[in-house]
């Protein structure tokens, strides 16, 4: 077992390095990128893709030395803030379009409804004890 939680450290590890390298480096061909990115759609679409690679780090790391059962939906809430994030520093560096914004602004409003009923999913008593 002690293999496996290794293993799960060793990945973990490397997708918080590589998704957080990524997502905030000015150039987003890094030495994790395998592909030369060239174009403004491209770059916003790997700085997108490196927030989810952050968050399955994050994730992963936290399932690794936590106990609580995680509810799927703060998982998607977290991938989705990760995400979102990295749209922000996509924006900094790579600029901004009317239909990249537009799916960000669809972003930000799915990330509010999910924790709007994540809390009032938490404050509903069950009574069926």
């Amino acid at each position: 077992m002690i293999i496996f939680r290794i293993f799960i450290f060793l990945l973990s590890s490397l997708f918080l390095i590589s998704g957080f390298v990524t997502m905030v480096s000015p150039d987003v061909n890094t030495i994790f990128l395998p592909i030369e990115v060239g174009g403004m759609n491209e770059a916003h679409f790997v700085r997108t893709y490196a927030g989810f690679i952050l968050a399955v780090g994050y994730l992963s790391m936290r399932f690794l030395y936590s106990s609580s059962k995680v509810q799927i939906g703060s998982i998607v809430f977290y991938v989705i803030c990760f995400m979102l994030v990295s749209k922000i520093f996509s924006f900094i560096y790579d600029g901004v379009s009317a239909e990249l914004f537009s799916t960000f602004v669809i972003g930000v409003i799915f990330a509010i409804s999910l924790y709007a009923v994540q809390k009032s999913r938490k404050n509903q008593i069950d009574y069926n004890l």
